[in-house]
């Protein structure tokens, strides 16, 4: 008698597992926890919270008022760090929501170039004559101009003749809506431009659930954070956020704590002119431990 085939179903059974942690998450059935941090309050369940965290399995353990109320109050942290902490209980990731894709820069200027265009056409009403005028003779004369006695301008500009002189906008009214094709430089320059304000880098946030994994307890929180802000620091190491970034990661952190530690070291090895700008430097002053691994760093001992 043929066996049958062995019919694989661990990757089914793992992704129906995950979309019912997650539809736990955005609905918040069955729920017996709740979280709250400043305004804002999130629907937990205390077995999938406390199974990933000693501190909240210490909490809703024992004889605490957490586990009578029902009701765990992490004001005293950074909001967006919860919230992301919270989404690793349900989704093991963070920040991993998709974004929608950015129109290409070019595609999107010129369409609403063309817009603006359209809107904005041009009329030419020299040749639009006034029937009252016509009436009394004023158009009988051919080479007479197409103007009302006392409406020149001194430059002999007709008072009409406003489509194509109207005067432009100040840069800085228009400085919210897409230039105009006249208006731009190369295609580069724009799209360089538009994906700086757009990309973000989450450096300090990485820090941030980085030290909300070691204050509570979940280890493979920290090990994600810490590789999330390696990949980062890679990828934005010029963003404006780093300073800030850097300092969190030597104040939120003991000093026998090297794991995002060894990281910003890593980053000034890779790219010493940091040091020298003025913000990352004003953070190498106020910080002393920051200032001594440098030294070691130069010195061959770290």
């Amino acid at each position: 008698m043929a066996l049958s085939p062995i019919n694989h179903q661990e990757p089914t059974a793992q992704n129906e597992l995950m979309t019912a942690l997650s539809a736990l998450h955005l609905g918040g059935k069955y729920s017996d926890l709740t979280i709250t941090c400043n305004y804002r309050q999130w629907a937990c369940h205390r077995a999938i919270v406390c199974s990933r965290s000693g501190f909240f399995d210490g909490a809703c353990s024992h004889q605490f008022r957490e586990s009578q109320t029902g009701v765990i109050d992490l004001s005293e942290d950074d909001e967006e760090a919860v919230e992301q902490m919270i989404h690793y209980f349900y989704h093991l990731d963070y920040l991993n929501e998709q974004p929608e894709q950015a129109p290409s820069a070019m595609f999107r200027h010129r369409a609403y170039s063309d817009a603006r265009k359209k809107a904005t056409k041009k009329l030419d009403l020299t040749q639009i004559q006034d029937p009252l005028l016509a009436q009394a003779g004023f158009y009988n004369t051919p080479d007479s101009p197409a103007t009302p006695p006392g409406s020149s301008h001194g430059d002999g500009r007709s008072s009409f003749d406003f489509a194509d002189k109207a005067p432009r906008s100040p840069p800085k009214a228009r400085s919210g809506t897409p230039p105009l094709e006249a208006d731009l430089g190369s295609d580069e320059e724009y799209e360089e431009d538009y994906e700086s304000t757009e990309s973000e880098s989450h450096l300090l946030l990485h820090t941030q659930v980085y030290a909300l994994a070691e204050k509570y307890d979940i280890p493979s929180l920290k090990q994600l954070a810490k590789r999330k802000f390696e990949m980062a620091v890679a990828c934005y190491y010029d963003a404006p956020e780093l300073a800030d970034a850097i300092e969190f990661v030597y104040t939120s952190t003991i000093d026998s704590d090297r794991g995002l530690r060894d990281v910003v070291l890593q980053l000034f090895r890779s790219h010493p002119q940091l040091a020298n700008t003025q913000d990352i430097f004003a953070v190498i002053k106020e910080t002393p431990t920051l200032a001594l691994d440098l030294w070691k760093v130069e010195r061959g001992l770290l």
